[in-house]
């Protein structure tokens, strides 16, 4: 009877006042009747009748609630939207300045011994790296990083390392314009500004940054469009960029910010696989084209292509990628740069030995390698480097790391580091 309606339960509660006042009203009407046993018969077998006839309404009460379709569930609350991959910071905390902005901090500070890093050892200043993102709408954030360096003159540099606008349609297109950090290859863009992210003291010798004394095209300012390719369990995606160039001449910026010397843009295309079958690798090809900008305005055609094949999990990382520049004069000169990295690592709880190789072979008559009214000169640069990382808290790391390299065909160069990492 617990899916009756409102009109049963009143008729049921009448049958129910009905026999309990039933008892008392007979006396009454014995009383007052002039004929009390035929009139009580009466009344008790109209009595009768009407319980019979609510029994039988209540009969098909029930049955009509039994026939009657159950009651939808309620539908469960839609989940919460997912931000869009370019607003989640992966860091180990994730500090919220107000509703819409994140802000993170990097810094790293230590010391160094050997040829290899400078005449004297010393205490050294690193960086300290400002980093902010926003989410502007469900489609639209921003980012900007601002980085203190310390120079070779000992004093404190300040640089807008990065700065963009970026819109997210869906997983398959994005826009970015602003200043990047390009897509040549994998490190480049896998680990940014703020050594304790990567594992070893330095970045390798291929990726070491231009504006400290690295020979590629790492930072830049132009438009990138990325996102994944329908592609099943092979998991592809792409990145293009259309961007101004590298500047090339001593005392020169670099990254061209604000004007760009030649009409050239630079091109570059990144492809890459993460198949699902294999979780933690990522195979892929990069390709960038320029006409360089050079102060000698040698009109310099340069292609940079990158393959590379990378592994890396919770316990292991293994780094491989590989390039063979080519440098075209416009009279039809070519010139080949060979290089490459490899690194190894391996965690043992907070504990992460690593290993790397780094080979750099540029010619010296390359119209930029080797030109040093260009760039400081390339040259040939080989050899080991070995350390140790331990994570000692959630957000600080102490690196231990020797290198021995070959450089410019000159005498092998040793060196050792310490360096702490931190963020916060």
């Amino acid at each position: 009877m617990k899916n009756l309606s409102p009109t049963g339960i009143k008729r049921v509660f009448a049958v129910a006042v009905l026999g309990i006042c039933l008892p008392i009203l007979e006396p009454a009407h014995a009383q007052q009747s002039p004929n009390p046993v035929t009139n009580q018969d009466q009344v008790n077998q109209q009595l009768l009748q009407r319980l019979q006839q609510l029994e039988d309404e209540v009969k098909q009460l029930k049955a009509q609630a039994a026939a009657a379709p159950p009651m939808a569930a309620a539908p469960a609350p839609a989940p919460a939207p997912t931000p869009p991959p370019e607003t989640v910071v992966e860091m180990p905390t994730v500090n919220e300045v107000a509703p819409r902005l994140k802000l993170n901090f990097f810094g790293d500070t230590g010391f160094q011994i050997g040829h290899y890093f400078e005449p004297n050892s010393t205490f050294e200043l690193g960086e300290f790296d400002m980093f902010a993102t926003a989410r502007l709408s469900d489609k639209v954030s921003a980012l900007g990083e601002i980085l203190f360096t310390s120079q070779s003159d000992n004093s404190i540099g300040v640089d807008v390392e990065r700065m963009y606008l970026k819109y997210r349609q869906n997983d398959y297109f994005a826009a970015t314009i602003g200043r990047i950090h390009t897509d040549i290859g994998y490190y480049n863009t896998a680990f940014n500004r703020g050594d304790y992210f990567q594992t070893a003291v330095g970045r390798p010798t291929l990726f070491e940054f231009d504006d400290q004394g690295g020979f590629l095209p790492l930072q830049d300012l132009g438009i990138v469009l990325d996102g994944k390719i329908p592609s099943g369990k092979l998991g592809l995606n792409y990145v293009f960029e259309l961007t101004n160039g590298r500047d090339y001449g001593i005392n020169v910026e670099p990254a061209q910010n604000n004007d760009d010397t030649n009409n050239s843009k630079a091109v570059n295309f990144n492809i890459s696989a993460k198949p699902e079958r294999v979780p933690g690798l990522d195979v892929g090809f990069s390709i960038r084209h320029d006409y360089l900008s050079d102060v000698n305005d040698l009109h310099v055609s340069e292609m940079i292509p990158m393959l590379y094949v990378v592994f890396t999990n919770s316990k292991y990382e293994f780094l491989n990628e590989g390039t063979i520049i080519r440098h075209t004069l416009p009279a039809g000169q070519i010139f080949h740069t060979t290089a490459f990295y490899s690194q190894f690592s391996r965690a043992f709880g907070p504990y992460r030995p690593y290993f790397r190789y780094d080979y750099v072979n540029a010619p010296l008559d390359d119209p930029i390698y080797g030109n040093p009214s260009e760039i400081a000169l390339v040259g040939r640069v080989n050899g080991p480097t070995v350390g140790l990382r331990y994570d000692f808290t959630a957000h600080t790391a102490v690196k231990f790391q020797y290198t021995r390299q070959d450089l410019n065909y000159q005498k092998p160069a040793n060196g050792g580091a310490a360096q702490f990492d931190f963020t916060f």
